[in-house]
C-alpha cells in the first residue's frame, strides 16, 4: 500500500485548504498543527506539496531565509511549493494593512533566497480583482 501524500498549507490561518494539513503558529487558527513555519514538525524529504499564501511578508529577512531553507528541508526531491506574497504599493501601506507584516519584498530579493531549489520562478503580478488592483508576488519552487 502506498504512503498517503503529505500536503501542507503553511500559515493557513482560518482558511485551510481542503486536502492539506494546516499549519499555523496561532492556536486560534483552523490549523491541524500549531507550529512555527521555521521549525516544521516533519522529517527531512517527507512532504509532497506545500502551499503558502500571505505568510512571506510576516518574516524579517533573516527569518524568511530560514523559512525557505525549512521548506527545502521537508520537501521530497521533485516536490513543489507554491507561495503567494502581498506586495503593497508601499511598505507603509503594507504595515498599516496588518501590523504583523515585517517587510515588503521584491521579486529580486526573494530570488536570491531560493537559489538552492532545482527550479524557481518568482514573479510580480499586478491585476484587477473587482474594483481593486492587486500587487502580488507568486513563487513556484521545486526541490
Amino acid at each position: 500500500m502506498a504512503d498517503k501524500e503529505i500536503k501542507l498549507d503553511i500559515g493557513c490561518g482560518k482558511n485551510k485548504k481542503e486536502g492539506f494539513i494546516g499549519i499555523d503558529i496561532d492556536p486560534n487558527s483552523n490549523a491541524d498543527i500549531t507550529a512555527s513555519a521555521l521549525n516544521l514538525p516533519f522529517e527531512n524529504s517527507s512532504v509532497d506539496e506545500i502551499i503558502c499564501s500571505h505568510l512571506v511578508e510576516h518574516f524579517p529577512p533573516a527569518e524568511l531565509q530560514k523559512f525557505f531553507d525549512e521548506i527545502y528541508r521537508v520537501l521530497k526531491p521533485g516536490a513543489k511549493a507554491w507561495l503567494k506574497a502581498d506586495r503593497e504599493w508601499s511598505e507603509g501601506r503594507l504595515l498599516r494593512k496588518d501590523p504583523d507584516h515585517k517587510k515588503r519584498y521584491s521579486a529580486k530579493e526573494i530570488e536570491k533566497m531560493v537559489g538552492k531549489f532545482s527550479y524557481s520562478e518568482v514573479k510580480r503580478e499586478i491585476y484587477r480583482f473587482g474594483w481593486h488592483i492587486r500587487n502580488k508576488i507568486f513563487i513556484r519552487l521545486k526541490k
